[in-house]
């Protein structure tokens, strides 16, 4: 049955399952878990990786050319918008409230530079 259940998970493409259906189906039969739970954790570690995956393809395929900080952020060079702003788009709040985030500008403001920190 083992071989059967790898031969399924390689051929859906279900890489995490694959590599952790063993210790999830220990981890459910010590704790009693239930069958749909089970599915669910399953279902739920499958998607959490390929969603993991897809953003670190994305990111690769970005080619943004490094990886910044704001640290290293020269917030004098910048009009228009507070430091406290800017802050607070890097923690991606926009997002939640269903808004875009467009830098404009011209040459050396930061533009790339924000655009690196904020993945």
């Amino acid at each position: 049955m083992n071989q059967i259940i790898d031969t399924y998970c390689e051929s859906l493409k279900l890489t995490k399952i694959q590599s952790e259906w063993h210790s999830l189906i220990d981890e459910a039969s010590k704790d009693n878990i239930p069958y749909h739970a089970f599915l669910e954790r399953v279902l739920g570690i499958e998607n959490q990786d390929r969603i993991e995956r897809s953003r670190k393809t994305l990111l690769k395929l970005s080619r943004l050319p490094f990886r910044k900080t704001l640290d290293g952020f020269d917030f004098d060079r910048v009009t228009g918008v507070s430091r406290r702003d800017i802050e607070e788009y890097m923690n991606l709040s926009f997002i939640k409230e269903n808004q875009s985030l467009v830098f404009l500008g011209p040459s050396g403001i930061g533009k790339t530079h924000l655009t690196c920190r904020l993945h």
